[in-house]
């Protein structure tokens, strides 16, 4: 729906980005969802284009009374997978002329696991996640000459590890309309935390071994471990209206905000500005009662999103806009007298940001999330 979820709850679906959702929950829900595609950078000159695959979210939400919920999840963080050459000249003693490539790469990744509850009080409900941050990214820059060049080639790489607990709260208030018309509202968010990290860094001469056609390790010139510092995770705020009519139609607005101006890692500044989104959307179930006509019941969502993004390229703002489109397929139960509810969530997003003449990203995202509900501990009644 356009990353539309501030004030968003279901009794069957776990909304992770505001844990005050999790007071509404009324069956045990495992949820799971997995997401690839493809991504596109281009300039004026030139172009690349790669694809991506990566877990989205794993959790299980669970009622624990009849406006108490808990959530327990994984999901990922940031995802670095980067392989960058920059050919060029370079002159030594004045006239000696030597190319170089400069070859920048990265990997790795950071996770969230988190613990999550919410209660609610009347149409008002409050929570938090808790959890634990989780991960390494490591970057590296190689200064390659030809093989039969004098000069050695070269190898600088920092490894960071990162672990430390972070947390997020939420607000949540219904306002009834009418029997099945409702207005609610949304707000989560946190204020600047520092995070704790370690760094190990590495320079190293190179030589090109030319029977693996790959440059390996010649001496190390210098290591460094254990460098303990923090990462500052900048003040985040999100809020969102939501105009609700039970088992036909959502639709809503979020606006969201992060002074990522104060982002520091280790102290140093980065290319990074304060960010703002605003999301739309909704679904649409034609009849969700209906006993016949599959295809009623199915939920048919839309949205879209536009902005400023967080990396700021040079003077430049970076502009981000989307839309995506999807759907809620429920599952048939085989037979009508257990209690499991299945849904398979399908959604398709198209997005961009910065522009071509500097350095211009879209991206092409299939999702697909299994939600699988049942009702737990129900007291037998007959022996």
């Amino acid at each position: 729906m356009g990353g539309v979820a501030q004030a968003f709850a279901s009794p069957q679906a776990v909304n992770y980005l505001n844990p005050a959702s999790y007071s509404r929950l009324q069956l045990v829900t495992f949820d799971v969802g997995v997401n690839g595609g493809v991504r596109r950078l281009a300039t004026k000159d030139a172009s690349s284009q790669s694809g991506f695959g990566t877990l989205a979210y794993l959790q299980l939400g669970m009622p624990l009374s009849r406006k108490w919920g808990l959530n327990i999840g994984l999901r990922p963080m940031t995802r670095v997978a980067y392989n960058i050459a920059d050919a060029q000249e370079r002159t030594f003693f004045d006239t000696l002329k030597v190319p170089v490539v400069n070859q920048f790469e990265g990997n790795g990744g950071i996770y969230q696991a988190y613990v999550g509850t919410g209660v609610g009080f009347g149409n008002f409900s409050i929570g938090v996640n808790l959890g634990y941050l989780f991960g390494n990214v490591t970057n590296s820059t190689k200064v390659l000459y030809p093989a039969d060049a004098t000069i050695l080639p070269s190898r600088s790489s920092r490894r960071t590890s990162y672990g430390s607990f972070f947390y997020t709260i939420g607000l949540q208030q219904v306002v009834p309309l009418n029997k099945d018309l409702s207005l609610s509202f949304g707000l989560s968010g946190s204020l600047e935390q520092k995070l704790t990290a370690r760094r190990e860094t590495m320079q190293e001469t190179l030589f090109y071994d030319a029977s693996s056609d790959e440059y390996d390790t010649r001496d190390t010139i210098q290591y460094t471990s254990g460098d303990r510092g923090n990462v500052i995770y900048p003040q985040n705020l999100g809020a969102g209206i939501m105009l609700t009519k039970a088992d036909k139609f959502t639709f809503g607005v979020d606006y969201n905000m992060a002074k990522w101006s104060d982002f520091r890692n280790y102290e140093a500044k980065d290319s990074t500005q304060d960010s703002w989104r605003l999301s739309f959307g909704g679904q649409f179930v034609p009849n969700a009662t209906s006993f016949t006509g599959y295809w009623n019941k199915v939920a048919y969502r839309l949205g879209g999103f536009f902005g400023k993004d967080y990396v700021k390229l040079g003077a430049e703002d970076t502009n981000i806009y989307g839309f995506s489109i999807g759907a809620g397929f429920p599952v048939k139960r085989i037979m009508p007298a257990v209690n499991q509810f299945t849904m398979i969530n399908a959604a398709f997003e198209v997005g961009s940001r910065g522009n071509q003449e500097r350095l211009k990203e879209t991206y092409y995202r299939v999702t697909l999330g299994f939600t699988l509900s049942d009702r737990w501990f129900i007291k037998t009644k007959y022996d």
